[in-house]
């Protein structure tokens, strides 16, 4: 077994599982399905097990993931392997977060302060939203809108609370306690 990913290496883009499957090497290697859009990434496991996972990126069919490659892949959300090595990471700017094991050496990407006021407009200051929302109304990846939301949270800028099991926002000003 080789030791886990800490990045994902973009491999390739092909038009079809096998080829994109066929260019992957080593743990956390990916390559793009594309056919006039975005079909799903196909990924080395990153904990090394030597399966190949297929993660959905078309809506239509099934439940599906969000990409971006602003600064290197993100996938949201997590990925979360329900058999085999029931690995759960976030792909997050090209990082690979492990959720479970392998945690000791995460590193997130760099984090830009400047947009704090963003999020920070972004927020209510009566109706909570969570993550998603925000970054939908801003054009900005879930994964930084949900750190700088929890950041302004402990600035005491923001207040969370969970709606319908996720986290959700507003600017504390009004607040619900």
């Amino acid at each position: 077994m080789s030791p886990p990913a800490r990045m994902v290496r973009m491999v390739g883009k092909a038009e079809y599982r096998d080829q994109a499957e066929a260019s992957l090497s080593a743990p956390g290697d990916a390559s793009l399905v594309f056919r006039t859009r975005p079909r799903s990434i196909v990924m080395a496991c990153p904990d090394g097990c030597g399966e190949t996972l297929v993660i959905n990126l078309d809506s239509r069919a099934d439940k599906a993931w969000r990409l971006d490659m602003r600064g290197g892949l993100t996938l949201f959300p997590s990925v979360w392997r329900d058999g085999g090595c029931k690995s759960h990471f976030i792909v997050w700017r090209g990082h690979i977060l492990w959720c479970d094991r392998f945690e000791e050496g995460n590193r997130e990407p760099a984090y830009d302060v400047a947009i704090e006021p963003t999020v920070l407009a972004a927020m209510d200051p009566v109706t909570p939203r969570n993550a998603v929302e925000i970054a939908d109304a801003i054009n900005e990846l879930v994964w930084e809108v949900n750190r700088v939301a929890n950041r302004l949270v402990i600035q005491g800028l923001a207040c969370s609370w969970k709606v319908n099991g996720e986290w959700a926002f507003t600017r504390c000003e009004t607040a619900r306690r």
